[in-house]
């Protein structure tokens, strides 16, 4: 978040890790609360993204595999929101892809890195780390591409 300065938003969708809203304030932007519904399986939608988006728009969260819901998006619904970020008057919004279950999915899924997708990785930042996928939990190693 040291790409976010006071007078900057960051999207953070809803349900969320109990944190993500008070480390944006400790960078001095303001949270945006972004509502996901149980009935589209907590997934972000594109039409609700866009609709948050304005120009004090820095960053968006995105927590995939998610952590409370568990919801694990497709590369195509990551897709849908990368094609809302390419739009010009979005080219100002950075990802924060918080990515630290990415091993932990399910029913043949995979993990689709979000920079990964066409024209968003100079704008992405990936966090993840090892305690998650190699059971080192109370080990603190984590790492930002």
């Amino acid at each position: 978040l040291a790409l976010c300065e006071a007078g900057d938003e960051v999207i953070v969708p809803a349900p969320y890790w109990t944190s993500y809203p008070d480390i944006v304030k400790l960078s001095g932007a303001k949270p945006v609360i972004l509502e996901t519904t149980a009935e589209e399986g907590y997934a972000i939608s594109p039409t609700a993204l866009a609709a948050a988006i304005n120009p004090k728009t820095r960053m968006i969260i995105i927590c995939n595999p998610s952590n409370p819901t568990g919801c694990a998006m497709t590369g195509q619904q990551l897709e849908a929101l990368a094609a809302v970020l390419r739009k010009p008057e979005n080219e100002h919004v950075y990802v924060l892809s918080d990515e630290i279950y990415e091993r932990i999915t399910f029913d043949g899924l995979k993990h689709t890195a979000f920079a990964a997708l066409g024209g968003m990785k100079e704008r992405t930042l990936t966090v993840n780390g090892f305690s998650k996928a190699f059971s080192m939990t109370g080990y603190r190693l984590r790492y930002l591409a």
